[in-house]
């Protein structure tokens, strides 16, 4: 395990943090810290995603024929922290942007790709996922939504859920059964999906945090042309295994969790709870975790700089750092005392209640990506090679 950098890496952490001074005004930074609240943030997301796109970064991993940097995992770690420490805001796009595009330079025609490429990086295009339902959650191969060809277009009818953004996307990337008698993971297609014409019907679903970014879509006779299916008719499975690859593919999240725990620490002096020796042992334990997970990172980087893809011990990082932001969360509400108990948008709530509102966000991070009990079951059998359980 490597844990310094060259200096080349260096210069380009040097670059990354000047061009974030000319280019990050200081009201944006510490709108990524603690959640979000994304019906707020639309326009400054929208805005922020274009000056990235006109520096160059949303391309920082692409090959150079691509017009990226064709940066290497070390770098996208440099730039993923360097953002994370400037409290970033996230961009509008994201789901298109590191999800659909990459995989379109995989998967998809020419015409996808000159069509909607630029688009998304620039945000002028939103996409949001389709591919979660009701009854296909961790069971994607469950899903039932179908896909039939109907005078030379694809009629789709079935719901989708949790796909965030779906209410403001302009269109969706979203799974469909093509063939009703093929096994579960076959017969499946990859379509791109008009969000704004009459067979689409999006409805919000309010969380407890107040938020309504997760949306339930119902598509009744939702049309679909053949150019907007990515690869072949059945391989929209294989396809979006290149989805998930992406998805869980982040390489630093080390430095947004070092600065929550910087922050929990003013909050216990703030709040008088300095000299609990309990409190600072839950503080101290806090840093000690976020350490060990930048190790963590820095074990993955130099295993993804040698050329070796993650595998099933990726679910080590996805379960370590969702049940670590839940501690780190709970901690921060309880030092609260009775204030811990006020709605966000309470007039008296501590830092315009802002770790309640990570708090309850937290309780996501355990459950989307791989429930902490998925996590631990491929760990068991993939990682440790326990038995399967009965």
């Amino acid at each position: 395990m490597d844990l310094g950098f060259t200096p080349e890496e260096e210069a380009f952490r040097e670059e990354v943090r000047s061009w974030l001074d000319s280019n990050l005004p200081a009201e944006w930074r510490g709108r990524g810290v603690g959640g979000f609240r994304e019906d707020e943030e639309t326009d400054l997301q929208r805005q922020w995603q274009g000056r990235l796109n006109d520096g160059g970064w949303l391309k920082l991993a692409w090959p150079s024929e691509a017009g990226g940097r064709a940066a290497t995992p070390v770098m996208q770690a440099i730039y993923q922290e360097e953002m994370a420490k400037s409290g970033a805001p996230i961009i509008l796009g994201r789901l298109g942007v590191s999800l659909l595009a990459p995989t379109l330079l995989v998967h998809g025609s020419q015409w996808q790709k000159d069509a909607y490429v630029d688009k998304i990086l620039s945000g002028e295009l939103i996409f949001c996922q389709g591919f979660s339902e009701p009854d296909a959650g961790s069971d994607l191969a469950g899903l039932r939504t179908r896909a039939e060809k109907r005078d030379g277009k694809w009629v789709l009818n079935g719901q989708k859920t949790w796909s965030s953004g779906a209410h403001y996307a302009d269109k969706s990337f979203l799974l469909a059964r093509t063939d009703q008698e093929a096994e579960a993971h076959r017969g499946i297609g990859f379509f791109l999906v008009d969000m704004h014409q009459p067979g689409i019907e999006v409805r919000r679903i309010r969380q407890m945090t107040g938020g309504g970014e997760f949306c339930e879509i119902f598509l009744s006779n939702a049309e679909v042309e053949d150019r907007d299916v990515v690869g072949e008719t059945g391989a929209g499975w294989k396809i979006a295994m290149t989805v998930f690859g992406f998805e869980r593919g982040g390489l630093a999240q080390a430095a947004r969790f070092e600065r929550a725990v910087a922050e929990l620490a003013s909050l216990a002096r703030d709040r008088g709870a300095g000299g609990d020796a309990r409190v600072r042992q839950q503080v101290a334990q806090a840093q000690i975790e976020a350490h060990v997970f930048r190790l963590i990172g820095l074990r993955n980087l130099t295993q993804a700089q040698h050329g070796h893809a993650p595998g099933a011990e990726a679910s080590l990082t996805k379960l370590y750092w969702s049940e670590m932001d839940k501690r780190i969360q709970e901690t921060a509400v309880a030092l609260q005392g009775p204030y811990g108990a006020l709605a966000p948008e309470e007039p008296m709530a501590v830092e315009d209640g802002r770790w309640q509102y990570g708090w309850m966000w937290a309780q996501a991070e355990t459950i989307y990506a791989g429930s902490s009990e998925i996590q631990r079951n491929i760990i068991a059998e993939r990682v440790l090679g326990l038995p399967r359980g009965r």
